[in-house]
């Protein structure tokens, strides 16, 4: 399932729009040798860029930060150390025979920083859509070079107001053969995603064949819990306080799509929510149907009429990958077998080695027709591919 291609360091630059070439980001090394996600127009750092190593690569990314912060010079080169099978899809292809994958969704390495407040540059909409627009032309070629075997994850924003410019890079997507596209799951400018000024957004999806993609940390903070929580983090990329609660602004979304009636008045809009883990479904699910009809006991009237439950809506219309070491696996495909995909994170730090093998391994044995739906028939169904 869902896997990362590494942006080149002159990626953003080579696929901008010409008239905007001012505004990419790059990655590039400080005095030091140090590699840095960089956004040169704002003068802004907005990660270090380490190079993962699936499995036990913790501890080069942690050494690289240390020797940064240490003031000593790197060892590693963004440039020239990157793994070609981190960013070409055509050896990424040969990967996937390696693992004994069919296909896999493809996700940029940065691309969940770089739009964000305060961690990216979310502050300047001109930035965010420039370089939005080039990992768009990216993620078109990514899907051709990989022979429907690479399905590529676009990015998008519902934030400006005008939504000409979300429909115009769906509609590149679209054409480009790209099936799916990351998003923020918080507020969008000040408008949470049940928004009436969404539905056109929204109905833009659905026509053009483009499914919703929430990735965990695509929000810079949680969006539900306020930056002040987090003051005595040191590293704002792995904050400690911040972890237990990545699903809380997921849920919220969620709560708000499936309560303000999005979910029923757009009911082919499919969303996918990768990277996490999925163990809070089950009791969300519980929760927000209870919150339904303690309100209306409590009130006289629901929060609003729904002809479902909010939980069928959200059964209806999510998919979400499971984590291998995180989730009791077959509970889930017990509980949710339609819902459920595997995912194994390659090349990240805390990915697998051999995304399939060692998941499969790790979970253990399946009944057939669960095993089957986990390992790529939900996949198929959400993403519209040959089985």
């Amino acid at each position: 399932m869902d896997q990362h291609m590494y942006e080149l360091p002159d990626m953003w630059t080579e696929y901008c729009d010409p008239s905007k070439r001012h505004l990419a980001l790059t990655v590039e090394p400080d005095e030091l040798g140090h590699w840095w996600l960089t956004s040169p127009w704002l003068g802004k750092r907005i990660s270090y860029a380490w190079i993962s190593t699936p499995k036990d690569g913790f501890e080069a990314m942690r050494s690289g930060i240390e020797l940064s912060r240490q003031g000593r010079p790197a060892v590693v080169n963004y440039a020239t150390d990157l793994p070609t099978d981190y960013w070409s899809p055509s050896a990424r292809v040969a990967k996937l025979d390696e693992f004994g994958i069919d296909a896999s969704i493809i996700l940029p390495q940065w691309g969940s920083l770089f739009a964000n407040v305060p961690r990216g540059v979310g502050e300047n909409l001109a930035v965010v859509r420039a370089n939005l627009e080039a990992w768009n032309r990216r993620a078109v070629d990514i899907q051709q070079e990989g022979g429907g075997r690479l399905v590529s994850v676009g990015q998008v924003s519902l934030r400006g107001g005008d939504q000409s410019w979300l429909e115009d890079q769906l509609q590149v997507l679209s054409r480009g053969g790209v099936k799916t596209a990351m998003m923020t799951y918080g507020l969008q400018d000040g408008r949470p995603l049940s928004h009436p000024d969404h539905d056109r957004a929204w109905s833009a999806f659905v026509e053009h064949g483009i499914i919703p993609v929430f990735h965990v940390n695509d929000n810079g903070r949680n969006s539900a819990l306020p930056e002040e929580w987090f003051a005595t983090d040191h590293d704002p990329f792995a904050s400690a306080l911040e972890m237990p609660f990545f699903d809380v602004g997921i849920r919220l979304a969620l709560g708000d799509l499936a309560l303000n009636g999005t979910f029923e008045r757009h009911p082919a809009l499919r969303f996918c929510i990768v990277e996490l883990y999925a163990s809070w479904f089950e009791q969300f699910l519980v929760a927000i149907d209870n919150a339904y009809r303690f309100h209306a006991r409590v009130t006289g009237r629901h929060f609003r009429e729904l002809a479902l439950t909010p939980s069928e809506y959200i059964l209806r219309q999510v998919k979400v990958v499971a984590h291998w070491s995180l989730d009791d696996v077959p509970h889930l495909m017990d509980r949710f077998p339609n819902e459920m995909m595997f995912g194994g994170d390659y090349p990240h730090c805390e990915g697998l080695l051999s995304p399939y093998g060692e998941f499969a391994e790790r979970v253990g044995a399946l009944p057939e027709p669960l095993a089957a739906k986990l390992y790529g028939q939900n996949a198929v169904e959400l993403l519209g591919l040959a089985g």
